[in-house]
């Protein structure tokens, strides 16, 4: 029996020893002062004021954002209860002390949508806040930034905004934010843009020392269910289901980027009766193996002209040479850009275009030998029955007959079996291939004809 008792004796101490344990690990983890620089992007969150209490605590904080020389200062209330594992808090932005410039946007947004911020902070660190707002209808005319812009509208631009919600986790690994719109739309009562569902999310990842730095590894989404634009109550284009994918990725200072955009169908009206539809798109752009510390020096170099005032010819020389450098310091890695377009599936009705410029070589033969460094490889397919379709829509361009002038001199070819026109365009050691035949010189004539004698 007395073992129970002495039991229970621990327990209870505990138990009223526990909410004093969760408020000291959660001000520990809030007074911590948070920063990250995202691209241009400088981002801290620092707490001016704590009070902590048995159950709960209050205070007081400051998020700042810095871009391109511009400041905004949103000051946060915050309201908090101690739980089991960790605390939760509500918080508001006190509009008093919000500190943006007067006519922008960004100011007339916090102080007409009604946030409701809802936090939560465990016991392993970080913060999760969810963010709620309502319905919202605004004319952005009435935003002297908006205004300077859209002098041409004439009357009220109206911002609709269906009640969505964000959300915005930081951690010493990992920054997401996020958000939810279940309806955006903008008019003027004869153009009126819309997007349904709307959803965005970025995580952002630390590097190796914790830090979020210049060029941050990073996975992004954004997608609709559909956008439409109307003018004078016409659907001019409807855009079903597009998405984009993004990532950056650093490995052993190879730096790897992608960019992806997709739609399942697309029509573009013009009015007239015309109409193209879309099938299927699919845009890849990819920046793969570059050097990461040769573009963090380039990003320095390009600051520091900015920094010293230089304009005119001298900057564009410096730029000009540090950009020169930075292809020089990767050129080791075989950096490329990649580039990736196809419209529909069928290859009787598809569009594709695959092709990747990259260089190759040492950083000498790059300085005295420019073109030879340079490799492309890229082919073009036209689907036959796409081709049709085109010349359907515009008569006056008749793509077909320039396509067949453009095959009797080999520039692309027709194959009738596989249903479309292709061209393979293949650049290495300074040579220039179109479906395997030296384009070279005809090349370098037609440019010096087209220069005007410049060169």
């Amino acid at each position: 029996m007395r073992k129970w008792i002495i039991l229970a004796v621990v327990l209870l101490a505990l138990a009223a020893v526990w909410p004093l344990v969760i408020g000291t690990q959660v001000q520990g983890t809030l007074a911590e002062t948070h920063e990250a620089r995202l691209g241009e992007l400088l981002l801290r969150h620092e707490m001016l004021e704590y009070e902590r209490g048995y159950l709960g605590a209050s205070g007081r904080s400051r998020l700042v954002l810095e871009e391109d020389g511009e400041r905004i200062e949103i000051p946060l209330v915050h309201e908090l209860r101690h739980g089991v594992l960790g605390a939760r808090a509500d918080s508001r932005v006190d509009l008093d002390g919000l500190a943006t410039p007067s006519d922008a946007l960004v100011d007339h947004l916090l102080r007409s949508l009604d946030l409701r911020a809802h936090s939560r902070s465990g016991l392993g660190g970080g913060v999760t806040t969810r963010i709620a707002f309502d319905d919202l209808r605004m004319d952005l005319m009435t935003v002297p930034e908006v205004a300077d812009h859209a002098a041409t509208v004439g009357g009220a631009l109206w911002l609709e905004l269906a009640a969505g919600q964000g959300r915005f986790a930081w951690s010493s690994e990992q920054i997401l934010v996020s958000a939810d719109l279940p309806q955006l739309r903008v008019s003027d009562g004869r153009f009126d843009w819309e997007a349904h569902d709307a959803r965005y999310a970025t995580v952002f990842e630390a590097d190796a020392d914790g830090v979020f730095g210049r060029l941050p590894d990073y996975e992004a989404g954004l997608a609709a269910s559909a956008v439409e634009l109307r003018e004078d109550a016409a659907t001019r284009l409807r855009i079903e289901r597009p998405r984009v994918d993004a990532f950056q990725q650093t490995s052993n200072d190879r730096l790897d980027s992608r960019l992806r955009l997709q739609v399942d169908h697309a029509r573009l009206d013009d009015g007239e009766g015309d109409a193209l539809t879309l099938e299927a798109l699919d845009l890849q752009l990819g920046v793969l193996r570059w050097d990461r510390p040769s573009l963090l020096a380039l990003l320095a170099e390009l600051e520091s002209v900015d920094t010293r005032g230089i304009e005119g010819e001298q900057r564009n020389a410096l730029i000009g040479a540090a950009m020169i450098d930075a292809l020089a310091g990767m050129i080791e890695h075989h950096p490329a850009i990649e580039l990736k377009a196809s419209l529909n599936e069928t290859p009787v009705r598809q569009l594709a275009l695959e092709a990747e410029l990259g260089l190759r070589g040492t950083a000498q033969a790059f300085a005295t030998r420019p073109l030879e460094a340079l490799l492309l490889d890229s082919e073009l397919r036209l689907g036959l029955e796409w081709v049709e379709e085109f010349d359907a829509a515009y008569p006056d361009i008749d793509l077909d007959a320039q396509l067949h002038a453009l095959a009797v001199d080999g520039w692309v070819r027709r194959d009738g079996e596989a249903g479309f026109w292709h061209a393979a365009v293949e650049m290495k050691d300074g040579r220039v291939n179109i479906n395997g035949v030296d384009r070279t010189a005809m090349l370098l004539a037609m440019l010096f004809a087209f220069s005007g004698g410049m060169f």
